[in-house]
């Protein structure tokens, strides 16, 4: 795993599980109760998800099937397009619930509100909330 996905990694293990404290293993503790973050994921070229085979555009080294729309929960939930860059599964048990904890690294893209065609408004959108998967 890169440097840059692994610091992501903590980042986002932090924000998402305040009371689970993790750190890099090369960084020092910033609370007493952190626990070192292993530097080894399990990393997979698609996954699928409702029937619909989704590529990580950075191992397949193409976007094919790679761009999604999620709906991130919430108060207002909101609708989000992005490139999916990579998808891995992280193994170490450091919420001691017994199971890995899967992760997609996606590229989110901005909406457009110019002019366009019309062809674009014709498009199918796969539906999906991304309950299981967290987002870096």
């Amino acid at each position: 795993m890169t440097l840059e996905t692994y610091r992501l990694l903590a980042n986002t293990i932090n924000s998402r599980y305040p009371s689970t404290p993790v750190h890099c293993r090369s960084d020092r503790p910033l609370t007493p109760q952190s626990l070192p973050l292993e530097r080894s994921a399990t990393f997979f070229e698609y996954v699928i998800v409702d029937g619909k085979r989704f590529y990580a555009s950075h191992t397949v080294g193409r976007s094919k099937s790679s761009f999604v729309h999620a709906i991130i929960p919430g108060s207002h939930p909101t609708d989000a397009y992005g490139e999916v860059l990579e998808i891995l599964r992280f193994d170490q048990d450091f919420r001691q619930i017994g199971h890995p904890v899967w992760f997609a690294r996606l590229r989110w893209l901005k909406p457009w509100s110019g002019e366009h065609e019309k062809l674009w408004d014709e498009l199918y959108v796969f539906h999906t909330v991304l309950t299981h998967f967290l987002l870096l």
